[in-house]
């Protein structure tokens, strides 16, 4: 391959194929069709805790070629967030029709969903303490049918140095230089 031929497709010098486009957050409720770009075991950093990781990219809508990620806590302590995410791993060998194991999926078990197209719900976080939200996937559903819709942003929220507690200043009128 010469050095101007791209695996990609054809190299135009056009700025719509040059330029880097700007992402967007994603609006709270928007559902679109979403390819698995990769699917695999992962673990925070931090605390070494184990999860599962999907990369969906957009297909369709407003956001097409985006890409949102989805965390599947099964190995969580907390019953709960295990048993739910559990229950979205196994709809995901249902919708997908892959078979599980009965171990723990390998990366490789999880290679089977690569490629694989359904669709899901994206929703926003709640703004964290730097003020930065981010976009998560709750559900996901079968594409046959799945119609594309872009949600509504969660309102922003201004936060103000006064607590709600704070009994409001007392002005003395005689000061007041007018």
């Amino acid at each position: 391959m010469s050095f101007w031929e791209s695996e990609l497709g054809d190299v135009t010098g056009k700025a719509e194929d040059a330029f880097a486009r700007q992402f967007k957050k994603i609006p709270d409720g928007t559902k679109a069709l979403a390819k698995i770009e990769s699917f695999c075991n992962d673990s925070y950093k931090d605390t070494g805790t184990k999860f599962l990781t999907i990369d969906w990219l957009l297909q369709d809508g407003e956001f097409k070629g985006q890409k949102v990620q989805q965390k599947i806590k099964v190995y969580d302590n907390d019953p709960k967030v295990r048993h739910r995410a559990l229950n979205m791993l196994k709809l995901l060998y249902q919708l997908f029709n892959v078979k599980p194991k009965a171990t723990p999926p390998t990366d490789e078990d999880l290679g089977a969903f690569v490629g694989r197209i359904g669709g899901i719900k994206i929703r926003e976080t709640e703004p964290n303490d730097n003020g930065r939200s981010y976009n998560w996937v709750p559900e996901v559903y079968a594409s046959a049918g799945f119609k594309c819709e872009t949600g509504v942003g969660l309102p922003i929220i201004a936060q103000t140095a006064i607590s709600s507690n704070s009994t409001p200043p007392v002005y003395d009128l005689n000061d007041v230089p007018f």
